[in-house]
């Protein structure tokens, strides 16, 4: 929860004051001057604002997440399980899907070779689907693209497209970007057809940044040699991480003999292990987020940059980029309540005349002009 520092120090002032003056009353009496003098200490005090339990200032007034499965094909079972992962996770937090972008390169749940019809699975022992009867896909099929990905992030979109498929974010918006499929050193596939490089990435974020776009982004990427898409990095207050270094593979999980494949990836498995105990509520930082997958489960190296970042991600709760934001402004000033005015009822022959009017006909003939014998 967001708190109005000004109008909770104004609060907290108005209060000391009026405990000064009660205690005034009922023991030894101030002189004017005294009091006064007694007021100044209290407004130039230099403790901290006593912020209550589960509020914290903030910047960013709202959360968004674009979440990007990049790989199709059957084979790649595990990257939409992957997605669609993260979606449920950052869904049940908060984040609505009117701020949730997700794309999807394939269709899984409804492919021929799906054993089970209309569902998807990240785990072979507990047969949970994540695809759900609430998934919303904005982007789906051979919508997902390098130039659609590119003009949702900048904003650049034809004119035609739909509110749905639009990142509308602002300078105060925390942007979750999660990608998963398949890279390499300097770059990511998209539907095994063409590819965006780690320098079209950066670019992308840096007009982001000069279109005012974002506050911050947190940039997560599940692939093979996944840290390089960071490294050309320079926007600033970006937090990133990848699945595995430059030189390194990221593994699958797990395989489900009823499907045949892989069904989700390590990192993406660990994370999601991670989140499921996290809750609206919770005091979890960014920190042990990015500590959640070691080399020893992983079975390759998490890679973290912190350099464009302005925060440290020990003191960042979890949820600036994984919830949903609700402002909070505690203020002094009486409101109003008006009571809302009750309706006269009216009588049957009111009703009937009402209704006698309606289903009268206006003159739709100048009859007044035509001569009758």
């Amino acid at each position: 929860m967001q708190l109005i520092d000004e109008e909770y120090r104004t609060l907290k002032l108005d209060r000391e004051v009026s405990n000064l003056l009660q205690s005034s009353s009922t023991g030894s009496r101030l002189s004017c001057e005294q009091f006064w003098v007694e007021v100044g200490k209290i407004s130039n005090s230099d403790e901290g604002i006593d912020i209550p339990e589960q509020f914290q200032k903030s910047n960013h007034t709202n959360n968004w997440a674009v979440l990007v499965d990049t790989s199709r094909f059957w084979f790649n079972y595990r990257h939409v399980a992957n997605v669609l992962s993260i979606y449920r996770s950052v869904k049940r937090l908060g984040i609505p899907d009117s701020q949730i972008i997700l794309m999807i390169s394939d269709d899984m749940a409804c492919n021929p070779r799906n054993p089970r019809p209309a569902t998807i699975f990240n785990n072979a022992h507990e047969l949970i689907s994540v695809y759900g009867d609430d998934v919303e896909v904005d982007y789906r099929g051979y919508e997902v693209s390098v130039e659609n990905f590119v003009r949702l992030l900048t904003g650049r979109v034809h004119p035609d497209t739909p509110r749905s498929k639009r990142l509308l974010t602002d300078e105060g918006s925390n942007i979750l970007i999660y990608l998963t499929g398949h890279g390499g050193d300097g770059f990511l596939k998209f539907q095994d057809s063409e590819e965006v490089t780690s320098q079209e990435l950066a670019d992308a974020l840096e007009q982001m940044w000069q279109k005012r776009r974002y506050n911050e982004i947190f940039f997560i990427i599940d692939t093979c040699q996944a840290s390089s898409m960071y490294e050309k990095f320079y926007s600033p207050n970006i937090l990133a991480t990848a699945s595995s270094l430059v030189g390194e593979d990221s593994l699958s999980h797990h395989v489900d003999s009823a499907i045949g494949v892989y069904i989700i990836d390590r990192y993406t498995y660990y994370v999601l292990e991670f989140l499921e105990n996290v809750q609206p509520n919770s005091k979890k930082t960014m920190s042990e987020f990015l500590a959640v997958c070691p080399k020893s489960a992983c079975l390759s190296t998490v890679g973290v940059r912190k350099d464009l970042f302005k925060r440290d991600p020990s003191k960042v709760p979890i949820t600036d980029f994984f919830g949903s934001v609700r402002p909070v402004i505690v203020t002094k000033k009486p409101i109003e309540i008006l009571e809302t005015p009750k309706r006269k009822k009216k009588t049957i022959a009111e009703n009937k005349t009402k209704a006698a009017e309606k289903r009268g006909y206006l003159p739709q003939f100048p009859v007044h002009l035509v001569k009758t014998s």
